[in-house]
């Protein structure tokens, strides 16, 4: 994550070509794992079988970054609703969490996604200057955190939440 975070990051729209293809590759990997792991794997899953999605999920996210590599307007709207996805797990990590609703999380996360790609089809540099950038750093920061180890990611903490494991004393 910070391999593809600090390139990402600085130089997102120089690299534009390797970005798609990054991007593309990383956002077909997330759908695929978001979709996997919140409607048919579970804690209890053996591990063969997530190591075999994680697999799978990498070999269909390279012909994803593939696709966005070749289609250079659907991959700038495609890095700008990445973008506005990953604004939306900030929103909803910082706003919404004490909502509790799964439903409020999702239509928060893909309003933002729709909107940045919207607005990307109408300020094509600009949109994709903003979601490299934001991008990056997430992905900086987050392997960072795993590195540096007791930081859980968005999910787990607001699971933690719920459950009343960690409070927020703010």
């Amino acid at each position: 994550m910070i391999g593809l975070g600090i390139p990402l990051c600085l130089l997102g729209r120089k690299l534009f070509s390797f970005t798609l293809f990054c991007v593309g590759t990383l956002v077909t990997m997330t759908l695929i794992l978001l979709i996997f792991y919140s409607t048919f794997l579970k804690d209890s899953t053996e591990a063969w079988v997530g190591w075999t999605v994680l697999a799978c999920s990498i070999l269909i996210g390279l012909l994803g970054g593939f696709l966005l590599y070749k289609c250079q307007r659907l991959g700038a709207s495609v890095i700008a609703g990445w973008g506005g996805f990953v604004c939306g797990i900030l929103i909803n990590t910082t706003c919404l969490s004490y909502a509790e609703s799964e439903a409020l999380f999702w239509i928060v996360n893909i309003a933002c996604a729709l909107v940045a790609a919207v607005l990307a089809y109408f300020f094509f540099f600009t949109a994709i200057i903003l979601a490299t950038a934001l991008s990056g750093a997430y992905l900086f920061i987050r392997g960072i955190s795993l590195y540096a180890g007791g930081f859980p990611n968005e999910f787990d903490f607001i699971k933690q939440l719920e459950n009343g494991v960690v409070t927020a004393d703010w």
